[in-house]
């Protein structure tokens, strides 16, 4: 059997895989059990592993984290020319009985056309984690910190507890333990000073100074996060998405939609498509493109070793120019 696991909730992933291997696997140990990192490991590499039985057991189980290929839009990658995706698709039209493939992708943006989806929603099994709506989320917090942890907390810190945590569980989940350390009542002012806003919003902002001219701002906020532990990969990473996106609303624009239409087809709610058509008339499209290619080496640069992090995205932040 192959599956598909994504969604943007770790916690809940990780759950949902725990029970598949519980139910699919007799026996779980490092021979019956094998996990790969897909943003390293070659999908042809997983497979290969799938099909081939430990002696002794009856059943196998093997998983693939970071299935960047599936997401929509599919993010660049180092290991992309090496990948045989052939072998991939084989073995989801003709599955073994005696081993379970796991494929799971950290995002909702998958891509439905690609070829791969496709095919284990034919011959496999697709599990969506959602994400829960503001009114489950406020009830979610307040059932976690008051029942679950036993939490004095008042009703305007849950609000802007959930607020924070914006349906991140393992989000969540830090920030209840942090703030049950610092203090036994929780109020509102203890939510403000102990959990961070969400780091999406946070690299939004990011990008808006980028975008209005204002390295200095946008580097003195990277600092304010870099004290929270925030590392420059996961920035990069957010920060190429606001890019591309920025650059699917100028294309999508120029083919004449709407602003409700180009909402619907990326999925995002209108007055963020307000807000950036409003910055394409500030960025020149060969600076987009530009930044994207600048933000992928970058990457590489600091998964390989090449360069200091914290230096080279400082610097990325300083240098970057509208035109």
């Amino acid at each position: 059997m192959v599956y598909l696991i994504y969604g943007n909730q770790i916690p809940a992933i990780k759950n949902r895989l725990k029970r598949i291997i519980k139910e699919r696997l007799d026996v779980i140990d490092e021979m019956t059990y094998v996990r790969y990192d897909g943003n390293n490991v070659n999908v042809q590499e997983a497979v290969d592993d799938a099909n081939s039985l430990p002696l002794g057991y009856d059943h196998k189980l093997v998983a693939l984290d970071n299935c960047y290929f599936l997401e929509k839009p599919k993010p660049r990658n180092k290991i992309e020319s090496e990948q045989d995706y052939q072998k991939l698709k084989d073995f989801i039209a003709h599955p073994s009985d005696e081993s379970d493939l796991v494929l799971i992708a950290t995002t909702l943006s998958i891509d439905k056309n690609n070829e791969i989806i496709k095919l284990i929603e034919e011959k496999g099994q697709m599990v969506m984690i959602p994400d829960p709506d503001a009114n489950s989320w406020v009830e979610g917090v307040k059932k976690y910190t008051r029942e679950n942890l036993g939490m004095k907390i008042d009703n305007d810190a849950i609000y802007e507890l959930a607020n924070r945590t914006a349906g991140d569980v393992a989000l969540l989940q830090n920030s209840a333990i942090k703030l049950s350390l610092y203090t036994d009542h929780v109020t509102f002012e203890d939510v403000v000073k102990m959990v961070a806003r969400p780091l999406e919003e946070n690299t939004f902002q990011i990008f808006n100074f980028l975008i209005q001219d204002k390295n200095d701002k946008a580097l003195g906020l990277y600092r304010d996060l870099k004290v929270m532990n925030y590392e420059p990969v996961t920035l990069i990473g957010m920060l190429a998405n606001q890019f591309r996106l920025l650059n699917e609303v100028s294309y999508l624009s120029k083919t004449g939609l709407d602003n409700d239409e180009i909402a619907k087809e990326l999925k995002i709610k209108p007055i963020r498509v307000q807000i950036l058509k409003k910055n394409v008339a500030t960025v020149s499209e060969k600076a987009i493109k530009r930044a994207l290619e600048d933000l992928f080496n970058l990457d590489l640069q600091i998964k390989s070793g090449q360069v200091d992090r914290f230096y080279a995205f400082e610097l990325f932040l300083i240098n970057f120019k509208r035109r």
